[in-house]
This record gives structure tokens, sequence and C-alpha cells, in this order.
């Protein structure tokens, strides 16, 4: 599958054309999105744009050829042996998992017409773990790079973090006030902390 140009000046009249029969704005650049992401995630190409460093996803497998001479955004791609691609509830987002279902790329296309740009990064360890933590997933873990012992010094840096903004916001209340605002940070934070330390204790026991 190809991925559009929404750009192109075809794809700019075609725009143009739904535009004025709809007169839905919000509807046809949601489906150029929606469309852009599905293109995507089934093409051959991933975005020239890198967010890490190229020799890191070379590292993994990755290879690159040149960007598409029509569409210099794009360059066709391979992926790491049992990668592939797969889509988000975000029409703008989408990964590359690995051969246990982990996001280890994090894709971003936008492929409105009147703001189409795309770009990519690696997805560390430290964003695979928390990201699994905020969404409520299993953390995978392996003998190379999840390892348990790498997993859970990841989790209790973050509740190191989590700590570090309950002192924060517990300094501001004390200087101004309790008020509900610090409060619900407070707890939220709260909860972030014991959360991840409840978790290092599972990957430490």
């Amino acid at each position: 599958m190809t991925i559009e140009n929404t750009q192109s000046p075809a794809s700019r009249e075609l725009t143009d054309l739904l535009l004025l029969a709809t007169g839905d704005t919000e509807a046809v650049i949601g489906a150029q999105e929606k469309d852009g992401q599905t293109q995507l995630v089934h093409s051959d190409c991933l975005p020239t744009e890198l967010r890490s460093p190229r020799e890191e996803f070379e590292a993994l497998g990755f290879t690159f050829g040149a960007p598409d001479p029509h569409d210099p955004m794009f360059t066709p791609a391979t992926l790491p042996d049992g990668w592939t691609k797969q889509g988000s509830d975000h029409d703008m987002w989408s990964y590359v998992v690995d051969e246990r279902g982990r996001r280890r790329v994090g894709i971003f296309y936008k492929a409105a017409f009147y703001d189409r740009r795309a770009d990519m990064h690696l997805i560390g360890l430290h964003g695979y773990v928390t990201g699994c933590v905020y969404d409520g997933t299993p953390i995978v873990t392996d003998d190379l790079w999840a390892t348990r012992e790498a997993v859970a010094a990841v989790l209790l840096e973050a509740a190191e973090q989590a700590q570090a903004d309950v002192d924060t916001w517990q300094g501001i209340a004390e200087s101004r006030g309790p008020d509900e605002t610090s409060g619900e940070y407070i707890a939220k934070y709260t909860a972030q902390r014991d959360r991840y330390r409840a978790l290092a204790a599972d990957y430490t026991a």
C-alpha cells in the first residue's frame, strides 16, 4: 500500500471538492488522518525524519533506502525480523512492536493536508515500562533488554520522580495554603509513587 501525499495537487483538488460538497472540515480532515495511519501501517515505508540517531535504528536491524523522490517525507525501510507496525486509537500515532509485542518505536504521522508531517523515535526501556504502567498492560521481560533487574530499576526511578512531584506540590500547598488543585496533584503523584514501588517489589522479589 502506498502513502497518499495529501499535499499533492491531485489530492488537494479532491480535498477541496470534498470540503465543498460536505462543508464538514472536521470530518474530511479526520478521514485523511485515519486513512494516513492505515496507509502507513500497511506500507513498506517509514518517516524520513528520525528523532533518534539512525545508527541506533540500524543497530536493532532496521534498514533504510533513499527517501521517496515523489514524497521525501517517507523512506522505504525494512523492520527487524519479527517486528511489525501497528496503529493505535489515535490516528496520528502508530508503533513498531517487537516479536514480543512490545512498543519499541513511536511513529507520528499527521496526514492532514494543511499541516502534513511525520517523524519517529525509539522507545527506550523507561518509556516502555512507564507506558505499560500508564496503560495498565503487562510488562514483558526478557534476558537482554527488559531484564527483571532493569525493569525494577526503571520502576524505582519512576517512583523517585513521583515522590519529587509529591514534594513539589506539598511545598506549593505549604507556601500558599492547601487548595483543591494541590490536593489533587499530591494524591495523584502519591498513588503513582506507591504503584511504582509495589511493582518494583514484584520484580526484585
